[in-house]
Formats: structure tokens, C-alpha cells, sequence
């Protein structure tokens, strides 16, 4: 990859910078045009533990809002990441995976990205997943903001947190202001309800409370590859499943509290792990719950406390149908339990500086493991089970950052964390940032920064006789990035921003194609460049374009599902007529690489559609969404895979869907 270019367009950038070169946003409700210490103080990201302003975090922001969900008519929170730079979706339609500036593994199931809902982690503990795809315990419909953080941020936010953090905000309970109800009918006989209530007290108390029930029969998909091998070429049902979400919040100007509640039960017609093609006994489910309470206390003026106390539940079910003979149905379960508190100390006492300390404990309560064959215990090697696994651990942390103004333009942060777990070494996350402003010349931004993963108990204990992955002489993943952003006003209403990044990850824990057991892999060299223009226009119309250009280098390999050119485009058009809005989006991918020597899947570009009627004044809108406009038929890499019909290192994906939902408010 050929980068000579972008550093001399950084040059070029920076010494504009410095110099006061370029143009200024004019519209004066704009960031760039306030005071600088007013950016400060705005409450623009709702992520508590970075700077609260998008413009003046010292990492690369992106912010997708609850008219870009509307307008495009993304069903998952995958649909919305793979509209941004550096981000990429593959699926083996079981889940969707997330790949972020090049760490996308196929099959991987922890992505290395905290995600939260209002601030609260919603990471299980055994795989160490967050859900981005039908699994995401909230429905899309709630959210208000998607914030998307990049680079490591594990010196506020822990080892969870390598490639960055995604923060869900979800709407005010006032936004609603009554009833709400939505749905849905598409493809594969899909149908979709959604019911919600909120509304603010005169107390000020915010209350919201929503649920949402879906089912889909799935639908058929096309292997040439059966057909050789003498099984039907045709998968029938694929993505077929049933799901509910539940979501509870209160919130007043010091209390909170929240409880998540999700459930998707998948049937999984594509054979994976040898099982029976096309058999209805294969199916894989996700159970969900998270509560949490919170009280923040103002203890002066400029210094507040934030205390929360969180408990969750995670529990996997799968159920693989087998013929050895006799028919056999293997169970794999895992449950997680855990809870823990946190409290954290914010003040702006000082002068120019805004620090945070805080120090979080939690507690890994359940961690469960099992595999059988069911009535067999396990076939063909013992009557006992294959695996029964139990585990606990617990794990404290010390975190302190400091937000520094330096002179009037220049914001430095300082942080560092402390993590220990009760089974691994103690890890520092030292994190250095600075933002600098410039009248004319936009604003630049330095982050460097560290991070760790901790190997999961999947990655470590999963070791059944049969399919064993765990390996339990693992070591945590070790991660030092550069990175430098600059955000450049091209006009009343464009703007430019860019994003240039250098990465080094040490111990990457993935699957060897040898052994099949999680190994550490060899250091890997990351560097990547992003940059995207965003242009409005009077009357709602809209554009936001992307390019990434990225390179992984793995000592003695290559790493999959690695695209190094990637292209997105969203664009927004009223259709004239009163109250009709069009949201079209695409996303070219180059050819990626997979799990099996000397494979790659090709080159692909998909487009979306969704038009949207709002008639003015109407408590009521109807959307129909196509998606995979032109039918084109492509493939994502997947983990290297035995299947009764052979050896499988990808998986097409579907052709063009529909999409037709109606939604009132009362």
C-alpha cells in the first residue's frame, strides 16, 4: 500500500492548520464557530467518559442519528456501521461480524469493540460478543444516536475495547410523548411489531418502555457445491428466526435506571460443523438480560460523582443434528452471569482541565460451559459429557485522565488505567491525545494510545473431545496505534475529514488452520487511511461519501477478510412531492482473502433503497425498503469450516429483499 501520498497530504493539511489556510463553517449554530471553551462545556457526546464534545475528542468520531436510521432503513445496527469508514460486516448467516481497519477474522466472535447502551457495556463474558446484528438486545427504532469512537480506548474503557467504542444513545421517553407503533412485513415472510410508551413527568422524570416481537421463515440460498457432493444444492429457510426485545428506562435529572431483555432463537439450515443439511433440529439461540441503577451526585459546582451498580445474564443454546448413526443432536450450552459497580469522579475545579478518576469492580460470577450428545453423553468416546466447564473470576480497575486546555486552541489529554483480573497479569492503557483548532484551518487531532484483550474462557476452556477450539496457554492481545485526524469546513455546508493510522498488534488470538485451536499469532502491522466528504443541501437532501484505504501485515501470513480498498456513499434526496424522501446508500468492497490457501472472494458492490412517505402534519409514515437493489450475488469469507459436502472457506449471501413498515405515533 502506497501511503507517500496521504502523508503529503497531511503535511499539506497541517501546515494549513498552523497557518489559519482554508474556510470557516459559517452557520453559526456550528461547533467550529463557538468559543473554544463553550465546546468544552457542550454536551454533544454522550459518552461520559471522553471529552463530551465529538469535535474535540482526540479520536476520529462519527455520529449516525435517528433520521439517518429512518432514511436509509437500516433494520440492524450492522446496517449502520457498514455505512462508515473503516468499518466492514461479513456473515456466515448465523450472526454478522464486524471488522474494524482490518481486524474482521471470519467467524470471530469477539470483535474487540465495547459496545454500550446509554453508557452501560453491554459485552457478555463468556465469548466476549457484543451483538451487532437481529441479537442487539435494542431495537433500532430506540436509539436516537449511534456514536462511534475509533482507536483503542482501553485507558477509560478496559480490554474490551482494542479497536475502539460504540455508544447506543437511546431516545428520551419525551420523544415520543405517548404511544408509538411500527410494522413490518418482507422477504422471506418476515413480519415485525414493535409497541412503545413514553413520556416526561412534570416531576421531570423521563419514562420509556417498549417492546418488540419479530418472526422470520428465511429463505432459500443456492450451493452448486451440494449438488456435486450429492446433497441438496439448496438451503432452504436461511435466516429464518424469532426474536422479542424488551426495554425498560427511567430517567430523572439524578436517578437512572434501565433493563434490557432480548431472546433470538435462529435456525441454521447451512450444515456448519458437519451437521445435517437443511435439518429444522439445528437452530442457535441468544438470551439477554441487563439492569442496571445509577445515581449521580453534584458535589459542587464544577465536581459531580457517578455511581452505577449493573447486573447481567447471558445464555447461548445450540443445538447441532448429527448422523453418525444414529441420529444425534449435540447441545452446546453457555451461561454467563455477572455484576459489578463503578463510580467515577468528574470535576472542572481546575482552570482549564477537565479529569476524570474513577475505579470499577466486577465480578464474573458464572461462567458455564457444557457440550453433549444427547441420551449418549458423549458418542463415541465416553458416556460422560464432552464438555462441562465452570468457571469464575473477577476483575478491578483504576482509571484517571485529565482533559487539559493548553493556551486558548490546544486540548491535550492525558490518561492512563490499571486492569487486574484474578486470572492474568495487571495491564497499564496509557493514552496520549492532542486536538488543536485553528480559525481557518479546521481542526487537527494525535492520539496515541494502547490497549489489551484478555483471552475469553471460550478462547481458553472450549475443549470438548470432539470439536475442541480453547487453548488454555493463550496470551492477551497487545495493541500500540498512531493516529491523526483533521476536519476541514469546505463551506457553509461541506466539510472534510480524514484519518491516517499506524497499528501494532502483538499476540492477535485467532484459530490455526492446522490444529483448529485458538493460537497467538505472530505481530501484525496495521496502517490504513480514511477520508470522507459530507455536503447538505436546502430541503433535506444530504450526502456523506467514504474511501479507506488499509493494509494488515502478518509475519509469515496474510489475514482474511481483509478488503484493501473500500467505497461507501449515503445520499438523501426529497423526491419533490410533499413529504416523500429517498435514502440511497452503496458499498463497494475489494477482493478479500480467505481461510484457505490461495482463496479469495471477489470484488463486490451492493446499493440500497428506501423511499419514505411522511405526509406533513400526519402522526404517521410508511417506508418500503429494497435492499441488494441490483440482485447482485457476492460472498463473505468465513471461518474455514468442514461440512459434509467439504471443505468451506465462504458463503454467498442473499439477493435483493424487501421491506414494507408503517409506523404511527398517538
Amino acid at each position: 500500500m502506497q501511503l507517500k501520498p496521504a502523508l503529503l497530504l497531511w503535511t499539506a493539511g497541517f501546515l494549513s492548520l498552523l497557518n489559519g489556510g482554508g474556510s470557516v463553517w459559517a452557520q453559526s449554530e456550528d461547533l467550529v464557530d463557538l468559543p473554544f471553551e463553550e465546546l468544552l462545556r457542550m454536551p454533544v457526546i454522550q459518552t461520559p467518559k471522553f471529552a463530551v464534545n465529538a469535535e474535540f475528542t482526540p479520536s476520529a468520531v462519527s455520529l449516525l442519528t435517528r433520521a439517518d436510521i429512518r432514511t436509509f432503513g437500516w433494520r440492524t445496527l450492522a446496517d449502520a456501521l457498514r455505512s462508515l469508514n473503516g468499518y466492514t460486516v461479513s456473515s456466515d448467516h448465523t450472526y454478522d461480524y464486524v471488522g474494524v481497519r482490518g481486524i474482521a477474522a471470519p467467524g470471530d466472535y469477539r470483535n474487540r469493540m465495547q459496545l454500550l447502551v446509554d453508557g452501560i457495556a453491554v459485552n457478555e463474558n463468556i465469548y466476549g460478543s457484543a451483538a451487532v446484528d437481529s441479537a442487539f438486545p435494542v431495537d433500532i427504532d430506540l436509539i436516537e444516536q449511534i456514536e462511534v469512537i475509533r482507536g483503542p480506548s482501553a485507558s477509560v474503557y478496559g480490554g474490551d475495547s482494542a479497536l475502539g467504542v460504540i455508544n447506543v444513545v437511546t431516545r428520551a421517553g419525551s420523544s415520543l410523548q405517548g404511544m408509538e407503533m411500527s410494522a413490518s412485513a418482507g422477504s422471506g415472510r418476515a413480519g415485525e411489531g414493535r409497541i412503545s410508551w413514553g413520556k416526561r413527568s412534570e416531576s421531570g422524570g423521563d419514562f420509556l418502555l417498549s417492546y418488540t416481537g419479530s418472526s422470520l421463515n428465511g429463505r432459500p440460498l443456492d450451493l452448486p457445491e451440494n449438488a456435486a457432493a450429492g446433497y441438496d444444492s439448496t438451503l432452504r429457510g436461511v435466516g429464518g428466526e424469532n426474536t422479542g426485545k424488551f426495554f425498560l428506562r427511567y430517567r430523572s435529572e439524578d436517578w437512572r435506571a434501565t433493563l434490557i431483555h432480548s431472546v433470538r432463537d435462529r435456525s441454521v439450515p447451512t450444515g456448519s460443523f458437519e451437521t445435517l443439511y437443511n435439518d429444522g433440529a439445528h437452530r442457535e439461540a441468544d438470551n439477554y438480560t441487563l439492569a442496571e441503577v445509577g445515581k449521580d451526585w453534584q458535589l459542587s459546582r464544577a465536581t459531580s460523582l457517578h455511581t452505577r451498580l449493573y447486573a447481567g445474564q447471558y445464555e447461548y443454546k445450540g443445538d447441532f443434528p448429527y448422523d453418525y448413526p444414529p441420529r444425534v443432536l449435540n447441545r452446546d450450552r453457555a451461561t454467563g452471569q455477572w455484576w459489578g459497580w463503578e463510580s467515577r469522579l468528574l470535576s472542572t475545579a481546575w482552570q482549564g482541565h477537565r479529569w476524570i478518576a474513577g475505579i470499577e469492580y466486577k465480578a464474573n460470577v458464572r461462567q458455564d460451559q457444557i457440550n453433549d450428545d444427547q441420551g449418549y453423553g458423549c458418542f463415541g468416546v465416553g458416556t460422560q459429557a464432552c464438555l462441562n466447564d465452570r468457571r469464575q473470576s473477577e476483575q478491578g480497575s483504576l482509571y484517571l485522565q485529565d482533559e487539559i486546555l493548553v493556551g486558548t486552541a490546544t486540548y491535550l489529554t492525558l490518561g492512563t488505567r490499571l486492569d487486574k483480573s484474578s486470572t492474568t497479569a495487571a495491564h497499564w492503557s496509557p493514552r496520549l491525545g492532542l486536538v488543536h483548532q485553528n480559525e481557518r484551518g479546521g481542526i487537527f487531532k494525535m492520539l496515541y494510545a494502547t490497549a489489551f484483550s484478555d483471552p475469553t474462557v471460550f478462547q481458553k476452556y472450549y475443549l470438548p473431545a470432539t470439536f475442541a477450539f480453547g487453548n488454555p496457554e493463550l496470551q492477551p492481545e497487545r495493541m500500540r496505534s498512531l493516529e491523526f485526524s483533521w476536519d476541514q469546513r469546505l463551506g457553509p455546508n461541506s466539510r472534510f475529514s480524514s484519518s491516517l493510522y499506524f497499528s501494532r498488534l502483538q499476540d492477535l488470538i485467532g484459530i490455526a488452520a492446522s490444529s483448529g485451536h485458538y493460537v497467538n499469532y505472530p505481530t501484525i502491522d496495521g496502517r490504513g487511511l480514511e477520508l470522507e466528504f459530507q455536503q447538505r443541501w436546502p430541503g433535506n437532501a444530504q450526502l456523506r461519501a467514504g474511501y479507506t484505504l488499509q493494509q494488515m501485515r502478518l509475519s509469515g501470513g496474510t489475514l482474511e477478510n481483509v478488503p484493501r480498498h473500500v467505497l461507501h456513499a449515503n445520499l438523501a434526496l426529497p423526491l419533490g412531492a410533499s413529504g416523500w424522501l429517498a435514502g440511497l446508500e452503496g458499498q463497494m468492497l475489494s477482493r478479500r482473502r480467505t481461510g484457505k490457501d490461495g482463496g479469495w472472494v471477489a470484488a463486490y458492490g451492493v446499493a440500497n433503497l428506501n423511499l419514505t412517505y411522511r405526509p406533513v402534519g400526519q402522526a404517521w409514515d410508511v417506508a418500503l425498503g429494497i435492499y441488494n437493489l441490483f440482485d447482485h450475488h457476492y460472498a463473505d469469507p468465513v471461518a474455514l469450516d468442514t461440512t459434509l459436502a467439504g471443505e468451506r472457506d465462504r458463503m454467498p449471501q442473499l439477493g435483493r429483499s424487501f421491506r414494507l413498515k408503517l409506523t404511527a405515533r398517538f
